[in-house]
């Protein structure tokens, strides 16, 4: 019965254990009062989408975004910059990208990035952003704050750069 009761423990110790997912914690600026306002998740992304309380997707001043890459860890996050920028050029006018920072050998992998455009391509709205993606022991991490502006303050960008460099992933 002992037995049955340790094997019983460490089936269930090692289900939890397995599916264990990293987190990335940030703290958000008070002054925006943004609160989640969207989450999706399946078996390969988790996205959660915070704007300011009293806000909608109509009106919002600011909107950041986490998307959790499950499992992907092992991809190199040039890839995924890559591929962001392929995406964003296709999409908006006049895309400007500026790498701000990037890890040093030996440090956890990460880029920290501004993307600015004039406008979307079927729109005349534009969204400026700064993104940071950062990976876990499994996941990746893509994190972005953006403004509907054509150009990011540098005080914003100062500000968010801050924010995304000292969080800390959790596993």
């Amino acid at each position: 019965m002992k037995t049955f009761f340790l094997f019983a423990a460490f089936s269930v110790s090692s289900l939890v254990y397995a599916q264990k997912r990293d987190s990335l914690q940030f703290s958000l600026p008070e002054k925006y009062h943004l609160h989640l306002k969207e989450k999706q998740e399946d078996d390969r992304m988790v996205m959660m989408e915070y704007i300011p309380e009293g806000q909608n997707w109509d009106n919002y001043e600011i909107i950041v975004t986490k998307l959790v890459s499950k499992n992907l860890a092992q991809v190199p996050l040039q890839t995924f910059f890559d591929n962001n920028k392929k995406l964003l050029q296709s999409k908006t006018k006049n895309l400007r990208i500026k790498e701000l920072s990037r890890n040093k050998k030996g440090e956890r992998e990460y880029i920290l990035f501004t993307a600015e455009a004039d406008a979307y391509r079927d729109s005349e709205d534009t969204e400026s952003q700064i993104q940071y993606y950062v990976k876990g022991e499994n996941d990746v991490f893509m994190c972005m704050a953006a403004l509907k502006k054509k150009n990011l303050p540098a005080d914003f960008v100062e500000e968010w750069s801050k924010v995304f460099l000292q969080s800390r992933i959790i596993k």
